[in-house]
């Protein structure tokens, strides 16, 4: 059984508010628990819950607080796997810090569930709603971006580093922001780059460094982890070779400035690997080929196969002539045995997949299908919930009634009547608690069925930017209209002609099959 290890995070930002009823932090964290108890009854996950973080009397206005600090910490320390709580405002009100908070979360798998606000993250509708909030706080980062930028300029033209470590250098402690030169590892680079000049060859000096046991540096960073003490990758040998740092140079936004530090490779030296590496590129001309080519459809077009990610390739045909595919990365891989689908043209399907969008976004009654078939099910199940709450506050109703009688009947018949009618008045009251706690179960089945029912003013708005930018959009605004509106393409290969696809659009819970909307047939020829 998968167990979520959840923590509950409360807060108040003064002492009088702890003591009001409805927002204390004793009522968000009996709601929250309520929820946990729900989700134990109804969920094949056990839920435990394994701290509970009260902020009492502190500002949301930014994150200096301690138990938020420990609940970060917690988190960092993999004892955490999902945090509740009752309103997004609890955890800060600053858009700029619960944007930042939420990719520190994002970035460990961290699930967030706000009980007010009625998002999960776990779930793709509570993401969208929660892109949403993120969008106000971009404009934010860019401003903050833009003052930082500057900053950076000014001490690339003093010289000065911007952060990052070099092989070869070390931080000076005494001259903050000038590279201090490593005799150990300056030794490494010069035999890298010797090793370039006399195989020709980033990878053969890669092989060379990896066989003579050269390993990259082992350095601590701020936090205390230790980094590095791995083999070379070519990569990292490519950055090594390209790096203007060992001619005594800081490189800032696509500019060169004579840094402070000292030269660890001579230029005569550095220029001659450059050309080498810049010959090995032309004669790799193929490596260039996906950049004449934006593809649309990466990371949502799958394989309907084997269910695989299809990714972008290019190549040469025997006349020169570049071509573009997507093929699925199962059969990359493992080959045939894995998965007999090859290959779909990138124009093809990426015609294909636009056109359909653009059909669909000039029709509304579609869309209004779209949306009414999604909720169909839901609908009823709402019904179905609001007859059923009504008939047990009814039921409320009436064992109220026979409680207040019995009350009755104990104050005129005394003792003896209390005896003789108490386990019926207990029997009344477990009853009773019993209906309350279905009632509280409801209201967070309500919740989540309503989480699950389809936005139609989401889906108009998706589908008319697609719309009225279509006309005049490049390739890669184009990519970004895709992405915000198509949730997943499968491409169902028949033969090495044919095929069809099934697109699923934002917000849309299933691929639905055999359904018009979802599927179209494409026939292309290989040329």
């Amino acid at each position: 059984m998968d167990i979520v290890k959840c923590a509950i995070y409360t807060r108040v930002s003064s002492y009088r508010q702890a003591d009001i009823e409805d927002g204390s932090l004793d009522a968000q964290e009996a709601k929250i628990k309520a929820y946990i108890e729900y989700e134990n009854k109804h969920n094949s996950k056990k839920w435990e819950l394994v701290d509970i973080y009260r902020e009492e009397g502190r500002s949301g206005k930014n994150l200096k607080r301690p138990e938020f600090k420990r609940l970060m910490q917690d988190i960092d320390d993999k004892k955490i796997n999902a945090v509740l709580i009752w309103k997004i405002d609890r955890l800060t009100r600053s858009i700029k810090d619960f944007s930042s908070v939420w990719e520190n979360l994002q970035s460990k798998n961290i699930q967030l569930i706000s009980l007010n606000e009625k998002f999960d993250t776990s779930t793709a509708i509570g993401r969208a709603m929660l892109s949403i909030i993120l969008v106000f706080a971009q404009l934010e980062r860019e401003q903050t971006g833009e003052r930082t930028v500057a900053t950076l300029q000014y001490r690339a033209e003093q010289g000065l580093r911007n952060g990052g470590r070099v092989i070869g250098y070390d931080i000076d402690p005494e001259n903050k922001g000038v590279f201090k030169i490593n005799k150990k590892d300056a030794e490494m680079v010069k035999k890298a780059f010797k090793l370039c000049i006399e195989t020709g060859s980033a990878g053969q000096t890669q092989r060379i460094l990896q066989e003579k046991g050269y390993k990259m540096p082992v350095y601590e960073s701020r936090r205390g982890k230790n980094h590095g003490g791995t083999a070379f990758n070519k990569q990292a040998i490519i950055r090594m070779l390209t790096n203007p740092a060992y001619i005594g140079k800081i490189s800032w936004s696509g500019s060169l400035y004579d840094g402070k530090h000292k030269a660890i490779i001579d230029k005569r030296t550095f220029m001659k690997v450059q050309k080498l590496l810049d010959k090995n590129r032309v004669t790799r001309s193929n490596d260039k080929l996906p950049k004449l080519h934006v593809y649309l459809l990466k990371g949502i077009l799958k394989c309907g196969k084997c269910g695989s990610m299809m990714v972008p390739k290019s190549g040469l045909n025997g006349s020169g002539k570049p071509y573009h595919y997507y093929q699925c990365t199962r059969n990359i891989h493992v080959g045939k045995s894995g998965c007999e689908a090859r290959y779909v043209p990138a124009k093809s399907i990426e015609d294909l997949v636009v056109e359909r969008v653009k059909e669909l976004s000039m029709d509304k009654k579609e869309i209004d299908q779209i949306i009414r078939k999604a909720n169909k099910n839901m609908d009823a199940k709402l019904k179905e919930h609001q007859s059923e709450k009504k008939r047990l506050f009814c039921q409320m109703q009436e064992i109220d009634k026979k409680l207040e009688k019995m009350v009755d009947s104990v104050e005129n018949g005394g003792v003896a009547a209390f005896k003789a009618i108490k386990n019926r008045m207990l029997n009344l009251e477990k009853e009773k608690e019993s209906i309350e706690t279905r009632l509280s179960d409801m209201s967070f089945e309500t919740d989540k069925l309503k989480e699950q029912c389809l936005s139609a003013e989401a889906m108009y708005d998706s589908f008319s930017s697609f719309k009225d930018v279509l006309k005049k959009a490049n390739k890669q605004e184009l990519k970004e209209l895709i992405y915000r509106i198509v949730e997943v393409v499968e491409w169902h290969e028949r033969d090495k002609a044919s095929g069809h696809c099934r697109i699923s659009y934002f917000e849309q819970p299933k691929l639905v099959a055999n359904d018009k909307l979802f599927a179209e047939s494409n026939n292309w020829l290989p040329d």
